[in-house]
């Protein structure tokens, strides 16, 4: 069995974060694997998904009372939109607090998987390592960076953007770019 050269544990990197995540890189020569946590229940992420999710829902349910002659009929559809409105923010919280993408990247390929909970979502059609163009690292006008692959017409992308329920550090994004650029041997273009 091959185990890999080296295991990067990034949790110095964000100290003065209260949540203490932690990214892993596995590398040897055939694969390098990146492993990145959620961003966790009280993200950016997940207060602004809730907070649109649960708003407009308290809306309707104050106008639906509001009417003077609440009928039947309306009663069905407010079930219906409350339950589908729970069932999506149980959805975003479980992918904020429990859920882990991996990026592979073998000799002879690169794709993306999903673990929640212990089910897992791997990419239906990886792309050939053969098609790698570049690696790109760019800075949105936000200060948000952004970590690119481009791999035939796919586009591979690691962000520092507080909305993603994947977002790394800056010092992680960094790190990645680094050993991708020196393993792949491929420039790394900054922009």
């Amino acid at each position: 069995m091959n185990f890999p050269e080296f295991v990067f544990k990034i949790s110095k990197f964000v100290s003065k974060n209260r949540l203490q995540r932690r990214m892993i890189l596995l590398k040897n020569d055939d694969f390098i694997e990146i492993f990145i946590p959620a961003a966790g229940l009280f993200s950016r992420f997940t207060i602004i998904n809730l907070v649109f999710l649960i708003f407009p829902a308290y809306l309707i349910n104050l106008f639906m009372l509001s009417l003077p002659y609440q009928n039947a009929r309306f009663l069905a559809p407010v079930i219906i939109f409350n339950f589908l409105i729970s069932i999506v923010g149980i959805g975003v919280i479980l992918l904020s607090e429990f859920a882990q993408k991996r990026l592979s990247i073998t000799r002879k390929k690169i794709s993306w998987a999903y673990e929640v909970l212990g089910w897992k979502l791997k990419d239906p059609y990886p792309t050939a390592i053969q098609g790698t163009i570049r690696i790109t690292k760019t800075q949105n006008s936000w200060n948000r960076y952004f970590l690119g692959i481009y791999s035939g017409r796919r586009l591979y992308e690691l962000s520092t953007s507080e909305f993603s329920p994947f977002a790394v550090t800056n010092h992680e994004l960094d790190l990645i770019a680094k050993e991708l650029s020196n393993w792949m041997e491929l420039t790394l273009l900054q922009e």
